[in-house]
């Protein structure tokens, strides 16, 4: 992962937050408390007004309703309408005079109290004052400009001990966590723990940030040996995956040798290199299709050594085995076109698949092939009609007059006209019909 500051501002951020509402908190406590005495404050103020205006107004009111002095008795009100707190004045004489002074109406923000007036001097009362004034409450301590003046001033306080607190914590706190994860960016454990050296040489610093750094170099060291460790283990895990794959490859060379020879071994006789009758087969319906598709011509011939088994019982089948690998050769000499097949059938039997070639054509060169043969002078010494190792042949050939309908088709007609060149003498070749 890489380092991203927005994640140090971040962590900024979420510590000024929380201490600014802490804070805030503190200050509408701290204001609260202290708005709360000062409405305390303000009911005692009221209260210890209203029990001196009787001691204040009672007699100077009353001597001023004896002397039928209005005016007197008007200024006295207004001048008890002027005292703190005090909204309105009502006087009603016991004549039914009534003296009014400020509002007297009365609502839920109002207090009220009543005196009486001193008697007269033939006994009566004089009458009695109504007093209205604010009642002592938190709402009207708001309503007071000097409640807000302190209300602000508690609020810049902590804003101001907010802003130290946070300057504080991130001088002593987040700056070296910010730097520490910068150093942590380039932590290399195959070096000496020595980046994050400067948390002990600055000692004034906590010591939770000397047991973290003291915790990294531990991590630090441990990470070094186990990736010493790991990289021996890695060194010798290469060196186990380069032999295995040296003997998986030298195991691949060999069986795909195995495999060529296998495949070699399933489509070639072993006695006489020549394709064997799988092969043959093979070739033969391949070829054949092509023949058709193509309308082109196609030629097979069957050839057997006339009487190879009184041959091997005179002169033993290792001579037989040899008589036949020469005749192999010999038509591997001829027949030598990358089209061209020859195989052993098995036995003394044999087979030459000529692609393009007609029936006029192929008998030539076989006719070619038995006189070379004869003309080798191979000894028999067991032989019915010759002296000499003769071989017989019969031919077949596709092609517009001779349309065979199957490779069985094809290869039959060669086994018949082999037949036939047998049993009229051998050492001949022999037309299917």
């Amino acid at each position: 992962m890489s380092y991203s500051p927005a994640a140090s501002a971040s962590a900024r951020s979420r510590t000024s937050l929380i201490l600014a509402g802490v804070g805030l908190i503190v200050a509408l406590l701290s204001g609260g408390l202290q708005l709360q005495q000062e409405t305390a404050r303000h009911a005692e103020q009221l209260a210890h007004e209203l029990r001196t205006l009787p001691l204040l107004y009672a007699e100077p009111l009353a001597k001023s309703l004896a002397s039928a002095q209005p005016e007197l008795t008007d200024l006295l009100l207004r001048s008890m309408l002027a005292r703190q707190g005090v909204h309105g004045v009502e006087l009603q004489v016991h004549d039914g005079r009534r003296f009014v002074a400020g509002s007297t109406t009365h609502d839920e923000g109002s207090a009220h109290s009543e005196f009486n007036l001193p008697q007269s001097g033939q006994g009566e009362m004089m009458g009695s004052v109504k007093v209205l004034s604010e009642a002592a409450s938190l709402r009207h301590t708001l309503s007071q400009e000097a409640a807000w003046a302190m209300l602000m001033q508690h609020l810049l306080l902590v804003l101001v001990l907010v802003a130290a607190a946070v300057v504080v914590v991130d001088r002593m706190l987040l700056r070296h966590l910010r730097r520490l994860s910068a150093d942590a960016q380039s932590f290399d454990p195959t070096q000496p723990p020595s980046q994050f050296a400067w948390l002990d040489e600055q000692g004034g610093r906590s010591a939770e940030l000397q047991e973290l750094n003291h915790a990294i170099a531990h991590v630090h060291s441990s990470m070094g040996e186990q990736l010493k460790r790991e990289h021996k283990q890695a060194q010798a895990l290469r060196a186990e995956i380069e032999r295995q794959s040296q003997a998986l490859r030298a195991a691949e060379q060999a069986l795909e040798s195995k495999k060529r020879e296998l495949s070699l071994l399933s489509r070639t006789d072993v006695l006489t290199g020549l394709a064997n009758r799988r092969e043959f087969d093979d070739a033969l319906r391949r070829e054949f299709k092509r023949a058709q598709r193509q309308h082109s011509l196609l030629a097979l011939a069957v050839l057997d050594l006339d009487h190879l088994k009184p041959y091997n019982e005179l002169h033993g089948h290792a001579a037989g085995d040899e008589l036949l690998q020469r005749f192999a050769r010999l038509l591997a000499e001829r027949f030598k076109r990358d089209t061209d097949l020859v195989a052993r059938l098995g036995g003394e039997e044999f087979a030459c698949l000529l692609p393009g070639f007609d029936t006029a054509s192929a008998q030539s060169l076989l006719e070619q092939l038995r006189e070379d043969w004869r003309g080798l002078a191979l000894p028999h010494g067991a032989s019915p009609v010759d002296q000499m190792v003769t071989v017989s042949i019969g031919l077949a050939g596709y092609g517009a007059q001779h349309p065979y309908l199957s490779p069985q088709g094809l290869l039959q007609a060669a086994d018949e006209a082999l037949y036939i060149a047998k049993h009229a003498g051998r050492d001949r070749l022999s037309l299917a019909a």
